[in-house]
């Protein structure tokens, strides 16, 4: 008897070694202080249709690539499928090499599910900036065809 007792005990220590370490793989960590304004103003700026509030954290290659015109076509685009931005929640981050991914639940004046918010957020020179930033929902997917 004194034996299974042992068993079970060691399998109880094995299992809890386990789960605290699959609970530190997930990689989450707190929300970057930065993240939450920069993914306002960006988000904000879609929103708007303002290409200059989109761009201002972009990095510099992508803020190049981007025209004003191809802005005001996806800028349209959202608007008409998702409708005006309204708030977002922040949900998780995880780091993702160098980078920091940041997801938000967001709400939009027509789309009744959640749209997710991804940002990478890159440092260049000290500075932070937006190297990716996606919009994620049910009516976004219908759009693309997924």
């Amino acid at each position: 008897m004194p034996k299974l007792v042992v068993r079970v005990a060691c399998g109880l220590l094995i299992l809890l070694v386990v789960i605290a370490g699959l609970a530190a793989c997930s990689n989450r960590i707190p929300e970057p202080e930065y993240a939450g304004q920069m993914t306002e103003n960006t988000a904000q700026g879609m929103s708007d249709g303002d290409y200059t509030a989109f761009t201002q954290y972009l990095i510099p290659e992508i803020k190049a690539a981007l025209t004003e015109d191809d802005f005001n076509q996806v800028s349209q685009l959202i608007k008409s499928t998702i409708g005006d931005y309204i708030d977002k929640e922040f949900w998780k981050a995880q780091p993702s090499g160098e980078d920091t991914v940041v997801y938000y639940k967001a709400r939009f004046t027509a789309e009744p599910d959640e749209v997710i918010i991804s940002v990478l957020f890159t440092e260049i020179d000290g500075e932070i900036y937006i190297a990716g930033f996606t919009f994620d929902s049910p009516k976004l997917r219908d759009l693309s065809g997924e």
